[in-house]
């Protein structure tokens, strides 16, 4: 297996994976999605609401906002807790929210009671509030996967391709057709032959191999390796998300072997 980085920023990662299935490749986005376990706010309790919301859209709407922790490890999820899930510091963390208008209540207005834990983003609406309008709710976040509600979806758009293999054949006459048709504007005319500029950025729409005369473009897919696109909600940085995923998927892959021991 080859890893090679495209491009990293704090919410994406673009890599090129060869070597590997299709499967494999596909593994890390399901992972990257479902698998990744992250903070959420997961009950509610709503003392005051005269809003034009009903509690229930606040509700849905405070489940929604990403929450970003500075140690994620020191929660576990309340299944695998100490307490057996009834609740505790361990596997979930107290939050409270009391605005009064005129004005908008953003994420940035919930209070955790851990100091390190905090909405990804401050700018997340969550309602406007009218001249003596009130909004008080506690409640709290616990840990989980997104498997389980798309609240606790750690990774957004998530995607793989296969890589591109573009060939221009001795018989191109630099026409430039398919310069003109390419949608990507992957393609120039050099020396008088075609030439690509960026091949991994190419969709395979095989609109250049039509353009030209039979033969003159060969496109095609490598099978073993493949461009990923991992994008985070904000919960993690996009290369601890996919650095995690990795690690799910080693941890599923060594209880499965070990129960295939188990049965041998």
């Amino acid at each position: 297996m080859k890893f090679e980085l495209l491009q990293l920023e704090e919410d994406r990662i673009r890599y090129l994976l060869s070597g590997v299935t299709a499967a494999f490749a596909n593994g890390i986005r399901r992972a990257c999605m479902s698998e990744v376990p992250v903070l959420a706010i997961d009950e509610i309790g709503l003392y005051d609401n005269t809003s034009v919301l009903f509690d229930e859209q606040i509700g849905l709407r405070l489940g929604e906002v990403p929450l970003r922790a500075e140690d994620l490890d020191i929660f576990c999820q309340p299944e695998d807790c100490q307490c057996g899930g009834t609740g505790c510091p361990g596997c979930r963390v107290e939050f409270m929210l009391s605005s009064e208008g005129p004005g908008m209540v953003y994420s940035r207005d919930i209070q955790f009671t851990d100091p390190g834990v905090k909405p990804a983003f401050d700018k997340i609406p969550i309602v406007i509030l009218g001249d003596g309008e009130k909004l008080v709710i506690e409640g709290y976040a616990t840990k989980h996967v997104g498997t389980e509600h798309t609240k606790w979806q750690a990774g957004t758009l998530c995607g793989y391709k296969n890589q591109p293999c573009i060939v221009v054949a001795d018989s191109c006459d630099g026409c430039g057709k398919c310069v003109e048709v390419c949608p990507r504007n992957l393609l120039s005319v050099e020396g008088g032959r075609a030439k690509t500029t960026n091949m991994l950025e190419c969709s395979l729409c095989k609109l250049c191999v039509d353009a030209c005369e039979p033969g003159a473009i060969k496109l095609s897919p490598i099978m073993d390796s493949f461009v990923v696109s991992i994008e985070s909600s904000g919960t993690l940085p996009a290369k601890d998300l996919v650095a995690k995923a990795a690690e799910e998927i080693k941890k599923r892959a060594e209880d499965l072997d070990a129960k295939l021991a188990e049965l041998a």
